[in-house]
């Protein structure tokens, strides 16, 4: 198990996920108007799972620099952990969904980062934050339940 590695990819995936947390709120910009601020909220939620699916990836002893999609990294975990992440998503969004469904969830969260990073040059692109949230959930709570630890 690549310990090292793995907590180096939790910690990371936490600062970026307190920041999308944070991000979602409201922002009252110096003139009293309200941001949105659901740019910054969605590419650093989509980054912050990325870096969940890579550390589990690294506690598995399968730790790569490759950029990969959400669903490589899925279809990359040993079989038990694809399980696992299923039924920790299925609880956390009260669905029961095959891996085939789950794929697809994963693809389209996928682009998200790309997407919204620099959806200023393209039309609005949708993303199922409720999706990306009982994902980056579900993952999160495999980690820290392997390594309650790093709580």
């Amino acid at each position: 198990m690549d310990k090292a590695n793995a907590l180096l990819y939790y910690n990371s995936a936490n600062s970026y996920y307190l920041g999308a947390t944070i991000l979602m709120k409201p922002q009252e910009h110096t003139s009293g108007t309200l941001l949105s601020m659901a740019q910054p909220a969605v590419t650093c939620a989509a980054l912050a799972l990325k870096l969940y699916l890579k550390c589990l990836l690294a506690l598995e002893d399968n730790d790569s620099d490759d950029p990969m999609p959400l669903a490589g990294l899925f279809g990359r975990m040993k079989e038990e952990t694809r399980k696992t992440l299923l039924a920790r998503f299925d609880e956390f969004s009260n669905t029961a969904l095959s891996s085939d469904e789950l794929l697809k969830h994963l693809g389209a969260l996928d682009t998200a980062f790309a997407r919204w990073r620099y959806i200023h040059e393209q039309d609005a692109k949708s993303v199922n934050l409720e999706d990306l949230d009982e994902m980056i959930l579900a993952a999160k709570s495999m980690i820290t339940a392997a390594n309650p630890d790093w709580c």
